[in-house]
């Protein structure tokens, strides 16, 4: 039984069958234009295409590093400088995630541009685009909230505390005073080990680096549950937009020549 080949020579990639837009032809794709020049126009496919390299790449440069070093440490290995943050960076970035803490501040920038690009080309406002930086403000905001938390509870831990004043009644304390003195030396030793494995391996912290983990704990939250709610918004609006502006919202590069030729302002949602 024979079977019709299905590599079309006369379809705009014959690879791709499925793109029925010539706008969409992957192989006129500037990559550079559509993450980094908000002045022009990107079609639906080329903008799905730039929107899954910046998903994929921060899932990768934070799973795959932290996997990494997961498995090394149980293999045996000391990856204990992984985790140590790096001096250079205002936050505590460990050393492995530092890739993906540059690439997603690239990514925010890029992931703007693209959608400015995607709403220019759907003739859509592209002040919609400012969502997509509604994460990055929103974490901003809680770093800082969380840094003046982590400021105000370093000066009180370490606030000098107030001379006590001798008073006429002094001398008659003393003996219970150097009872309970007596006392708590005993119980010392019993809580030492305890107290010396909770406390924090080398020098104590700094007023920075107090000041940068409370702000970090405050805004890391914030910020990826926020991404979330913008990626479904990529995902579910604008990534669905037909090019033109006209046409159905609707996944994929499908689009009839009928509808291409659909009097703009009569797109069917």
């Amino acid at each position: 039984m024979s079977h019709a080949h299905p590599f079309d020579p006369n379809a705009i990639d014959p690879h791709r069958p499925w793109i029925k837009d010539a706008r969409d032809n992957p192989h006129e794709m500037n990559w550079v234009q559509t993450l980094f020049n908000p002045l022009g126009n990107t079609p639906k496919l080329h903008f799905s295409r730039a929107w899954t390299f910046m998903f994929l790449g921060r899932v990768l440069l934070f799973i795959v590093p932290i996997f990494g070093v997961f498995v090394g440490s149980l293999a045996g290995a000391d990856l204990a400088g992984a985790w140590k943050p790096i001096e250079a960076f205002v936050l505590p970035v460990p050393a492995l995630l530092v890739p993906f803490f540059v690439f997603t501040l690239v990514t925010e920038l890029t992931s703007w541009v693209a959608h400015v690009r995607r709403f220019n080309e759907a003739h859509r406002s592209p002040l919609l685009a400012m969502i997509v930086l509604i994460p990055l403000i929103l974490g901003l905001v809680c770093f800082y909230l969380g840094a003046q938390s982590g400021i105000k509870q370093y000066e009180a831990e370490h606030a000098p505390k107030p001379a006590v004043a001798a008073d006429a009644g002094a001398d008659a304390a003393a003996p219970a005073e150097g009872a309970a003195a007596a006392e708590a030396a005993d119980a010392k030793p019993a809580n030492k080990p305890q107290q010396q494995q909770r406390r924090r391996p080398g020098p104590p912290p700094s007023e920075r680096d107090v000041a940068a983990g409370a702000g970090l704990g405050m805004a890391t939250p914030v910020w990826a549950l926020a991404s979330f709610l913008v990626m479904l918004w990529t995902l579910f609006y604008v990534a669905r937009m037909p090019n033109g502006g006209v046409g159905r919202f609707r996944t994929g590069s499908d689009i009839a020549q009928g509808e291409e030729e659909t009097p703009a302002g009569y797109a069917v949602s």
